[in-house]
């Protein structure tokens, strides 16, 4: 049967791959759409709360290629799509946007979703706050939200309490601008997949929420609709693009015109709010608490890796570098000349660890792995050391 013109071919091509790697932090397989919207919420709203993520479905548990039946026709195509957009608007709270395309491998269709990081702290499907902890999606604790929500407010760099309405907008939108800027920078180190479209869900989901932004009353009176449309029509020509051999500088341009408009963005609306002592007391803090972490993580990475979960050491050390490199987008150098630019290099590093492959070399690559996020750590502790 000839490749069908509703399939995406480099997706085509990167499904073998996707089923090789075996489900952990950031996929997860589904052999069938679930009739039950909840198993389906469940796996989006965990991805949502912590960490992007992609879900395929028409794969088995064990990577098996199955195929979805229903996805041969194009109204099954169409109404598996208003199922999974049901989900993600209805059974979801806050909604996601995710990405999804499909996928033609041996004559079978595998519909592939990907998941942004969310920009609030929770999300809930069917009333059920959702994290993701290695192969499965689970409901979190009443402390582990709170935490989610006590970590989101500290990494706005502003206490909300003390800013009038304008003040309030801003905090809202500064971590989706700097997610902008964090993503758009690192283009070119995460050009191929899983990380290429996963970016781009993440740029398309900001876009969906900096467009319900614009219209509320406070952006209309401050005059920033104009502004923020801009932003996410520029967002949605990068995530909305169809890729194809050789599109690498027409997708280059489309990001260097996004980042030049977050960066204005920020130099204009974000960058003249001053910080009080107290949000900088919180930022202090919070890069004392991400030390802490990334130090325990460490600690436990021998025994992570002898159960064969590398892959779920990187994604922590890489949010943890997405933490720091929040933080450092602020103006934090009151607390130490040139703080936040030595947080983006340790925060951009740690980030892009989960980029880094990992082979079947003796334990070569996953020796590189860790011994890059240790290096990031003892630089991150020394900074933590001369903090006043």
């Amino acid at each position: 049967m000839p490749f069908p013109d509703w399939a995406d071919i480099q997706l085509s091509r990167d499904l073998p791959i996707l089923r090789s790697r075996g489900e952990n932090q950031d996929l997860e397989y589904k052999s069938s759409f679930p009739k039950n919207v909840s198993d389906l919420g469940k796996e989006i709203a965990a991805f949502a709360t912590s960490n992007q993520g992609t879900i395929l479905i028409g794969v088995s548990n064990d990577g098996d290629l199955v195929g979805l039946n229903e996805a041969l026709t194009s109204d099954g195509r169409d109404g598996l799509l208003r199922r999974v957009e049901g989900i993600c608007t209805g059974t979801i709270k806050p909604s996601i946007t995710p990405t999804a395309k499909f996928a033609w491998e041996d004559d079978k269709v595998v519909l592939v979703l990907w998941i942004p990081k969310g920009s609030q702290p929770v999300y809930y499907s069917n009333k059920i706050p959702y994290v993701r902890h290695i192969t499965e999606a689970r409901p979190a604790e009443p402390h582990e939200v709170a935490e989610l929500v006590k970590n989101w407010l500290v990494s706005t760099g502003i206490k909300i309490d003390e800013l009038d309405p304008l003040g309030i907008l801003i905090s809202r939108l500064a971590p989706m601008i700097f997610d902008i800027i964090i993503y758009g920078e690192e283009a070119d180190d995460r050009n191929i997949n899983p990380w290429l479209d996963m970016w781009r869900a993440q740029f398309h989901q900001i876009a969906s929420d900096i467009r319900e932004i614009s219209v509320q009353e406070i952006s209309i009176k401050e005059n920033l609709s104009d502004d923020l449309r801009e932003i996410a029509e520029a967002l949605d020509r990068v995530a909305n693009m169809r890729l194809y051999i050789g599109c690498g500088k027409e997708l280059t341009k489309l990001v260097i015109e996004v980042l030049e408009i977050a960066k204005k963005f920020k130099q204009t609306k974000i960058d003249p709010i001053p910080m009080s002592q107290d949000s900088l007391n919180n930022i202090r803090g919070i890069i004392a608490s991400v030390d802490r972490k990334l130090k325990n993580l460490l600690d436990r990475s021998q025994g992570m890796i002898e159960h064969g979960r590398i892959e779920e050491f990187q994604s922590e050390a890489s949010d943890i570098g997405h933490t720091l490199l929040k933080i450092s987008y602020y103006n934090i150098d009151t607390l130490q000349n040139g703080l936040g630019q030595r947080l983006q290099q340790i925060g951009k590093k740690l980030h892009l660890v989960e980029t880094m492959r990992i082979y079947m070399d003796g334990g070569r690559s996953i020796e590189a792995v860790t011994e890059h996020v240790m290096n990031q750590h003892q630089e991150l502790e020394t900074l933590v050391s001369k903090l006043p």
